[in-house]
């Protein structure tokens, strides 16, 4: 148990980072908090050494500032967290997987956040904005702002209970810092105030969501990378099977680009670095790669930006509208542009792509993502062109889950029909193709490729003991099977009232690895049995829903 210490505050209490050695069982840690007035108990699961991890994923676990206050959601915040808590105490989760927006900081422009901030938003003048400095009165409010903000999110019931006894692996988006961050112009972005309020966010972002500082970081190098502070990707380990890829698209995004040229680099050096035995590879994306495009709305909003920051007398028109925001340009111009699907981010979007491509057939690892942000649920797949049928013998074949939001609200019926209006098959490049999938029929009509419902997603292995027993030459045996749990809120009855089953098989060109069920004694904990090395595809008898039909 090493003996380094982080700081909260100076002065003020510190945490103790602990190492735990796994065993041949599956098991549960009791540790304690003493308070000085209590000393209250609490315990998370351990899963056993060689055995699948089975975790969850969520994101968006606050409320945009539009949700109005007798929105169903509203009344009962954190329903589909006691969902997780449910399902964690008959199926323990070894792992909770944050994908962006874990609290919602936009808040800090306003009154209860900081005064200075709020005053310095309201200004008309483009100019002085980008001019004005960062002040000690700025420091002073962000900073209690943020301690406040954080102790009063994952303080609230449920949630604080779920984060004291599920281990956490987090990433954060823009609403971790305040709304649209890295999708601003260059000379908003890199103004003194943004980049002051930007220091004081990311200090807590490591504190509360990565359990480190600055100084700890640089001494025990837990990123990939330099470890200089400039961003914060990371390679986790979900089991000896399944390996989780984190990446930071906020630190260093810009309006031009969300990842620089150098990280492409870094993140192939980090995969091809690692051993044969995974066979999984996830890929946690903030913002969808796969979703449906609204071209048309992102260049006229463009349009009004570019009209705002020319025609100070148009600005002031525009800003009395409410349509333009603190920042000088159109209020929802920042979502769009934050996306991969993003006009301004094409080019970029087929680089990232074309790295996944690289990490599956150069490794034979199945690739998926994990993404949030969209506030809907939602399941899409990149596959070869032409079509290989069956999918789970295309190497190309990948799976992306949305699963958005854990806690905010849904966007209106009428916005998500909109969207799937432009949704239909589309050519990446000469041997791609992307779409969305019908992964809520028959529940709802066949169109409805997403659906504006509040979710989480569970994740764990088609292998023993998170499944039947099955043998290696069962279709989906060493899949990964990603279950979105669905909140109907005009029907509650107490835990998720719609379940999704996507499994995702291996690469067909998996090694014949081994894969541990992590249920026997000493040594024979790492013993496993032969993996299929084809995987045809039909339907499980059982119903469960497989993307690669």
């Amino acid at each position: 148990m090493p003996a380094a210490r982080l700081a909260i505050a100076s002065p003020g209490p510190t945490l103790t980072p602990a190492q735990l050695e796994l065993t041949a069982w599956q098991r549960q840690v009791q540790y304690q908090i003493s308070t000085g007035e209590s000393t209250p108990s609490y315990a998370f699961c351990l899963p056993a050494a060689g055995q699948p991890m089975h975790w969850g994923y969520y994101s968006c676990n606050g409320f945009s500032a539009s949700v109005k206050a007798d929105a169903p959601e509203r009344q009962d915040p954190t329903y589909l967290w006691r969902d997780l808590l449910q399902l964690h105490s008959a199926f323990p989760l070894h792992c909770l997987v944050g994908g962006g927006d874990q609290l919602y900081c936009d808040g800090v422009f306003r009154a209860e956040g900081s005064a200075a901030l709020k005053a310095w938003g309201e200004q008309t003048e483009h100019s002085k904005k980008l001019s004005s400095p960062w002040t000690d009165e700025m420091e002073e409010q962000a900073t209690a702002y943020y301690c406040a903000h954080y102790i009063a999110t994952f303080s609230q019931a449920d949630v604080s209970t779920a984060l004291a006894c599920i281990p956490q692996l987090n990433m954060w988006d823009d609403h971790d810092i305040f709304d649209g961050y890295g999708s601003y112009e260059a000379d908003m972005q890199g103004c003194p105030v943004l980049q002051g309020l930007f220091g004081v966010a990311r200090r807590f972002y490591l504190l509360f969501q990565q359990h480190t500082t600055d100084a700890f970081n640089a001494q025990h190098k837990e990123f990939l990378g330099a470890n200089d502070g400039s961003s914060f990707h990371y390679l986790r380990y979900m089991g000896p099977q399944v390996v989780l890829l984190g990446i930071d698209m906020r630190s260093e995004r810009s309006k031009a680009r969300i990842l620089p040229e150098a990280t492409y680099e870094l993140l192939e050096e980090a995969v091809a670095a690692l051993p044969t035995g995974p066979q999984h590879l996830v890929v946690l994306s903030g913002v969808p790669l796969i979703f449906p495009a609204v071209p048309a709305a992102e260049g006229i909003l463009g349009g009004i930006a570019r009209l705002a920051r020319g025609m100070p007398r148009f600005r002031s028109l525009v800003r009395r509208t409410g349509l333009m925001d603190r920042f000088d340009q159109p209020e929802i111009l920042d979502d769009l542009l934050d996306g991969w699907v993003a006009n301004a981010h094409k080019g970029e979007r087929l680089q990232f792509i074309r790295l996944l491509q690289r990490f599956s057939e150069r490794q034979n690892l199945r690739v998926s993502i994990v993404s949030g942000d969209a506030h809907v649920g939602g399941v899409g797949r990149l596959y070869s062109r032409p079509k290989i049928k069956p999918l789970g013998d295309d190497p190309l074949f990948m799976v992306q889950i949305i699963s958005s939001a854990i806690m905010n609200a849904p966007p209106g019926h009428q916005v998500v029909k909109m969207l799937l209006r432009t949704n239909w098959a589309r050519r990446v490049d000469e041997r791609t193709k992307e779409k969305m999938v019908r992964a809520f029929y028959p529940t709802h009509p066949r169109t409805d490729k997403l659906i504006a419902q509040r979710n989480w997603c569970d994740i764990s292995l088609v292998a023993p003991p998170f499944a039947p027993p099955t043998v290696p030459q069962d279709p989906n045996f060493g899949g990964l099977r990603f279950t979105m749990r669905v909140e109907n809120a005009r029907h509650r009855r107490g835990c998720a009232e719609e379940v999704y089953y996507i499994i995702v098989p291996r690469h067909p060109a998996a090694p014949r690895a081994l894969v541990s069920t992590g249920t026997h004694h000493g040594e024979a904990a790492k013993s496993a049995v032969p993996a299929a090395v084809a995987l045809p595809t039909r339907r499980w008898t059982t119903g469960e829903a497989s993307v690669v039909h």
